[in-house]
């Protein structure tokens, strides 16, 4: 037992730890240590063939909830596409909300293991490589996973407490992720406030890909080299015009 323990302890120092407070290298190799959380209403599988059985219940949910919506889409519509009895179903999830609930938190951990992954592919090791980085990958994943949105700001119609979680996690995560680089940011920057920034750029970013759907990824590639890295780095607002007098008072909308 002594072995494997002295083992265990050799394995955690030689491959990568990712964490929420960043990410830490320490060899070519990588260990995941996140973990399924606990998710209120639903039941973790203890086999692989019970993974397999909800995985495929998952898989099902998210293409009718894209198609239909949440309150179109029936249980039994969940069970016969993917071909699951509904007695299954209720093995997992005690009814479609605790589904649901299961989904975000899914997305939410596909869209962490897709930045992080990229981080790790580009040795990023600073906080602006690491947010323009993050933000290629994610803009990426939202195009080709546009369904993510669906299922995201879809759960307002569902229950307003899901949207308001996933984003509150989402927010501390990041949250503690950025006050580990907090000696890379400017003094006057508050820490809250530039990570929820920092997601409303990724977001929004992401959102363009539905508008325009033909982006190629040379296109958002050149969309964050050339437009928002710049902005990050050096401001949008040119400071020799802050004391001029506007030349136009034309409102912040045009109707």
């Amino acid at each position: 037992m002594k072995k494997i323990h002295k083992l265990l302890a050799f394995l955690s120092q030689k491959y990568y730890h990712i964490s929420e407070s960043g990410f830490k290298r320490t060899n070519k190799l990588r260990i995941s240590n996140m973990k399924n959380s606990e998710i209120k209403g639903v039941t973790q599988p203890k086999t692989k063939l019970g993974k397999s059985k909800m995985d495929k219940i998952l898989k099902a949910a998210r293409r009718l909830f894209s198609q239909n919506g949440f309150y179109q889409t029936s249980i039994t519509d969940i069970c016969r596409e993917s071909n699951t009895a509904v007695g299954t179903f209720y093995i997992y999830f005690d009814d479609k909300t605790a589904l649901y609930r299961c989904l975000m938190e899914n997305v939410q951990r596909e869209i962490k293991d897709t930045i992080n992954e990229a981080l790790l592919k580009k040795n990023c090791t600073t906080r602006l490589e690491k947010e323009k980085e993050g933000l290629r990958a994610f803009v990426k994943y939202g195009a080709a996973n546009q369904d993510m949105f669906e299922i995201l700001w879809g759960s307002l119609t569902v229950d307003k407490n899901l949207f308001l979680d996933y984003y509150r996690s989402f927010g501390s995560s990041y949250i503690r992720s950025l006050s580990y680089d907090r000696r890379e940011l400017s003094d006057y920057v508050d820490v809250e406030a530039a990570a929820y920034m920092f997601m409303g750029i990724n977001s929004f970013l992401a959102l363009r890909t539905m508008i325009k759907t033909d982006l190629s990824d040379e296109e958002i590639d050149h969309m964050i080299d050339a437009h928002v890295v710049p902005i990050l780095k050096s401001g949008l607002f040119n400071p020799d015009m802050e004391n001029e007098f506007p030349t136009s008072r034309t409102p912040l909308f045009e109707n």
